[in-house]
């Protein structure tokens, strides 16, 4: 029996095969595209969005973020127990031996006492817990503080010479002694108020003696510098963000060129050809996979926002005035760092897929993927590599430079923006020359995509991919 020869659009002649891509082409552009293009956008979108991988994943890495957000709540609750911040407060007895002390009565310099070691708190939030027993014995309050029941015993005398003295009592040692620079303090501020009473001087002259000096302080150190806790945070955001952004753009360009490499093996695409043209089929496929990506990175990003504003009620309704400005600032930085994450997801998504699904195209099955993928793989991998540069000098020339190039901008620039300092205009030249690459990589995707979709043969040298790049 004869067999029947089928000769591929690879064995065709060069004119012919151009005839009958045109043929197909012309046939299937007469049709709606956003029609056809709508169609192949939401068949992807929705059978990325059931799959059961999907959905368990996208649980687990809201679980993650959700757990993430709240571990400086954690951590202050922690730093709380094993401080002891939760306990009773110091108790002070104080003992005036010293008659009138600057010639204040004695509510007055209770009230001057209590200002100067508990500054502006007030109730149980104060440290320290004041009281006054001029009458009280000395011995038996010495007595007390080696017993444990008194926390502190502060003395005020008078020398010979009328000079003020005052003697702390405590049975903490020096090396834990963590209330002697309040109690030095109080020492000289009431010395220096007594000392001034008996030399006369009025109200006036004593506030011009205590006022504060004029100082001028010149800092030659960069504005940029942070403290620690502000560091690790944006060290956190970055490496985070940036690994999330990596593996989410791998997993989801990648399934566009397996979708790609799947549909060619099993012939599916001629049944797609005579519907939809080869580029309403790399926008619909692109489009469709990437809206599936970015539901779930607004998932994450939503959540996370939720997340760390909750955190501010909440450590107000825990710690009551001890929150301080690091949730604060936690919030401030994180919430436009996750929206901007969003963006650079975005355009290194549709960066990357566009190359994916062209080089995918032109292979037959799924295990010549990676192979065909690995110059686009091996730039987000040298991008991952860049960002360890970018952490730990972001404001360097060479950061910021690199910054500007599309292929490594999503990770130095979510780098710049957690660890460093970056103007409003880099963010927007760095979003148009990544949309101007996108356009350039889609333009030779959908030339690689609409040869690469018609050929079963073997896989094209790359003077052949030359000519198809520049054929019209």
């Amino acid at each position: 029996m004869a067999k029947r020869v089928v000769e591929t659009p690879e064995e065709q002649p060069p004119e012919q095969g151009r005839q009958a891509v045109a043929v197909r082409s012309g046939g299937a552009a007469a049709q709606d595209n956003v029609r056809n293009a709508g169609l192949i956008i939401r068949r992807e979108y929705r059978s990325r969005v059931t799959q059961r991988s999907f959905i368990i994943s996208t649980i687990i890495l809201l679980a993650l973020i959700v757990i993430g957000a709240f571990v400086p709540t954690i951590i202050q609750l922690i730093a709380r127990a094993t401080s002891g911040q939760a306990q009773s407060q110091t108790h002070i007895v104080v003992v005036n031996q010293a008659g009138a002390v600057a010639g204040l009565d004695e509510a007055a310099l209770a009230s001057l006492i209590n200002s100067s070691l508990n500054g502006t708190q007030t109730g149980s939030s104060a440290p320290y817990a004041i009281s006054s027993q001029s009458g009280a014995s000395v011995a038996d309050l010495q007595q007390q503080v080696k017993d444990g029941k008194l926390d502190i015993l502060l003395l005020l005398s008078r020398s010979s010479d009328q000079r003020l003295q005052l003697t702390y009592v405590t049975e903490t040692s020096e090396a834990n002694d963590g209330d002697l620079p309040a109690i030095q303090t109080l020492a000289l501020q009431l010395t220096f108020l007594d000392t001034a009473h008996q030399l006369g001087l009025t109200p006036d002259q004593v506030r011009s003696l205590s006022a504060p000096p004029d100082l001028t302080i010149t800092r030659l150190v960069s504005e940029s510098s942070r403290p620690t806790n502000q560091l690790i945070v944006g060290f956190v955001l970055t490496f985070v963000a940036a690994y999330l952004l990596f593996y989410s753009v791998i997993t989801y360009a990648t399934a566009v060129a397996n979708g790609v490499v799947e549909e060619k093996s099993s012939r599916v695409m001629e049944l797609l050809l005579n519907a939809a043209t080869p580029w309403q089929l790399l926008v619909g496929k692109i489009v469709g996979i990437g809206a599936a990506g970015l539901t779930q990175m607004v998932c994450l990003v939503v959540v996370g926002i939720g997340a760390l504003l909750l955190q501010i009620p909440l450590q107000a309704a825990l710690f009551g005035v001890d929150v301080g400005g690091f949730s604060q600032y936690l919030s401030a930085v994180s919430i436009p760092f996750l929206l901007l994450f969003l963006v650079y997801f975005l355009l290194a998504y549709f960066l990357y897929s566009s190359l994916f699904a062209g080089l995918g195209a032109l292979v037959r099955r799924q295990d010549e993927v990676q192979s065909v993928i690995q110059i686009p793989l091996f730039l987000m991998i040298a991008s991952v590599a860049l960002l360890y540069l970018a952490a730990f000098a972001p404001d360097t020339t060479l950061t910021r430079v690199l910054s500007f190039v599309p292929f490594f901008t999503p990770t130095m620039m979510l780098a710049r923006l957690g660890l460093g300092t970056v103007a409003w205009w880099e963010v927007v030249v760095t979003i148009l020359l990544m949309g101007a690459s996108i356009a350039a990589c889609a333009w030779v995707a959908a030339r690689l995509y609409r040869y690469g979709v018609l050929m079963y043969g073997q896989k094209p040298g790359l003077r052949q991919l030359a000519r198809i790049i520049r054929a019209k």
